[in-house]
């Protein structure tokens, strides 16, 4: 999917007239730093060590471990859904269960494969295995081997990065708590993993204890994500999908390319649940299914809006340390308390979206292959020592034949002086002497270009969409098309906007809605019910639309679109996009 999106971002390149205004950032005052220190150590309220009853029944043990473990209570037993990272955490957690109820546990869930999540499984499980009775575990089919990834062919790293993310070996004084928990306590001596017995691929009903609840597959924080809808009292368990905290996008201890868009779609499914309690596998429950679905829709919404806008910042060029510059959520997500970075950071996750499509190396030509960390450092302390000006050094080594060293600094000089006429004729020199005698012809190719482009001789353009054939317009799926559209949205334009917009695609029989909501443009595969602007055409029209192969006002005109809400709002609806 996005190899599709990735190809329809060319294709909207240019869309009506191309925008290259930074979405809008707010410029009020920023929290001090003693502010922020303040504000974390609040939020560590959330973490109390308590058993909290949201709702006859449910039980969610809060501040035992990193994350909660959440008990489930049916006619004679009850159902355990995550079980925190270890044996003590476990233990601590069901002597407190135990209070409330004796009910033999009759099944596990483990809604992902996160460590705080499923290594105290035993514990739960341990007196009932002693008496020969089976407790099934329940997950989605890929848990067991994400799992086993972690503890085999990453272990020794994603061990060390976590001590250091979670603060795991630093005194307890100076951790004031990790964000959605209140510590990861690690002590490989004391793992309980129950391994999964049953699994399931996209959704499984299960009665348990007299309890029907159903296992839905969300992918989002991770690929194995699964929820648990308890129908019948509309209760939702959506483990890691949702927090109080702006989500992480990234996680800094090392992750797989997590799929935005993906988490954003399971996050419009959770809300077409319409629960009226939401119980999350870290911080607190929430109840009341207008708040909920107010905290859902922000949540996804501060989402798509870092993959769009990076989308849309990567097709202008930027690098990633441009666009964190670029992206910033609009003032009404930033200042949304469930969306506070206290675990993610919008800054990481833009960085991840641009290297989720295009992987390491950002289009600079200066970094296609840099100096090793130690041969940099040790020139930066000579060119320090040296006190002579950066545009000089670059020309020297140029002159000496190190263009590796002389490129690297004539890209700081730009970076300084955009306009520098200087330093771009300086660069299209080094870029061209790289290439002389290089073998690889990739990068022979992108530095005599981008010499040629540094020296005013070239522009690389963008894709014409008028000139795509028929054929391949026609052959791309219409919900891939829609949704690459959206990613072109002009944030800045909609950030006051709450306006709703209905395709009705006869040929392909299939309906969406683009909802216009401040800065972001949502889009479902669905009736619009109550619609300000309705268009009724063909798939194959809409793409000419789209792509300015057809004039809107022609294909009217032709009775080949309809419109409920007048064709000037069409040609308003298409000017918010760039392509």
């Amino acid at each position: 999917m996005q190899i599709i999106r990735w190809i329809l971002a060319f294709v909207f390149i240019g869309l009506v007239s191309a925008c290259d205004e930074a979405p809008k950032q707010d410029a009020s005052p920023q929290p001090a730093q003693s502010d922020n220190t303040a504000r974390l150590t609040a939020h560590g309220k959330l973490f109390k060590k308590e058993i909290i009853n949201p709702a006859p029944g449910v039980y969610v043990a809060t501040g035992y471990g990193l994350a909660n473990s959440i008990m489930l209570e049916g006619d004679d037993g009850v159902v355990i859904v995550d079980t925190l990272e270890g044996r003590p955490q476990a233990q601590a957690a069901l002597a407190d269960f135990r209070k409330l109820t004796k009910k033999p546990v009759k099944a596990i869930i483990l809604t992902h494969n996160h460590t705080d999540h499923v290594f105290g499984g035993r514990v739960f499980a341990e007196v009932e295995l002693a008496k020969g009775l089976k407790v099934p575990v329940y997950a989605h089919r890929t848990t067991e081997s994400y799992i086993d990834k972690i503890v085999n062919v990453l272990a020794d790293t994603i061990f060390a990065r976590s001590m250091h993310m979670f603060g795991s070996l630093l005194p307890d004084d100076q951790v004031l708590n990790a964000g959605i928990g209140p510590h990861l306590k690690a002590d490989t001596t004391q793992l309980a993993l129950l391994r999964p017995t049953i699994v399931f691929d996209k959704t499984l009903d299960i009665t348990v204890a007299g309890l029907h609840l159903k296992l839905l597959h969300m992918p989002g924080e991770t690929e194995d994500q699964i929820a648990v809808w308890w129908p019948e009292r509309k209760i939702l368990l959506p483990g890691d999908n949702i927090y109080k905290a702006f989500p992480n996008l990234y996680t800094i201890r090392g992750t797989a390319n997590r799929d935005l868009m993906q988490w954003v779609h399971s996050l419009d499914r959770l809300r077409d649940l319409n629960a009226s309690l939401i119980v999350p596998s870290h911080t607190r429950p929430l109840a009341g299914a207008n708040k909920i679905e107010g905290v859902l829709r922000a949540y996804r919404d501060a989402i798509q809006y870092v993959h769009d806008q990076t989308v849309r910042g990567i097709n202008k060029g930027m690098t990633p340390g441009q666009l964190v510059d670029y992206v910033k959520l609009p003032p009404h997500l930033r200042d949304h308390p469930w969306l506070t970075e206290f675990y993610g950071t919008v800054a990481w996750s833009v960085r991840a979206v641009f290297a989720g499509y295009l992987g390491w190396f950002d289009g600079d030509p200066t970094t296609l292959e840099p100096l090793s960390d130690k041969d940099r450092s040790g020139r930066l302390v000579a060119a320090f020592a040296a006190e002579k000006p950066l545009s000089d050094q670059a020309r020297a080594a140029h002159t000496k034949g190190d263009q590796q060293w002389a490129g690297e600094l004539a890209r700081h000089w730009l970076n300084v002086e955009p306009d520098s006429a200087a330093a771009k004729s300086l660069l299209a020199s080094i870029l061209k002497a790289k290439a002389e005698n290089h073998i690889n012809p990739n990068a022979r190719h992108w530095y005599l270009t981008q010499g040629l482009v540094q020296a005013g001789d070239l522009e690389v353009g963008r894709p014409d969409t008028t000139t795509l054939p028929d054929d391949f317009l026609d052959g791309l799926p219409i919900d891939a098309f829609m949704g690459g559209m959206v990613t072109r949205l002009k944030a800045e334009d909609t950030l006051e906007m709450d306006t709703v917009v209905g395709f009705e695609f006869s040929d392909v029989k299939r309906s969406f809605t683009v909802h216009l909501r401040k800065s972001v443009a949502a889009l479902r595969e669905q009736h619009a019910d109550k619609a300000d602007l309705n268009i009724r055409t063909t798939a194959t029209i809409w793409k000419r639309i789209a792509t300015k192969k057809r004039n809107p006002a022609l294909a009217y005109a032709a009775g080949e679109v309809e419109v409920d809400g007048g064709l000037l709002e069409v040609v308003k609806f298409l000017a918010l996009f760039e392509r």
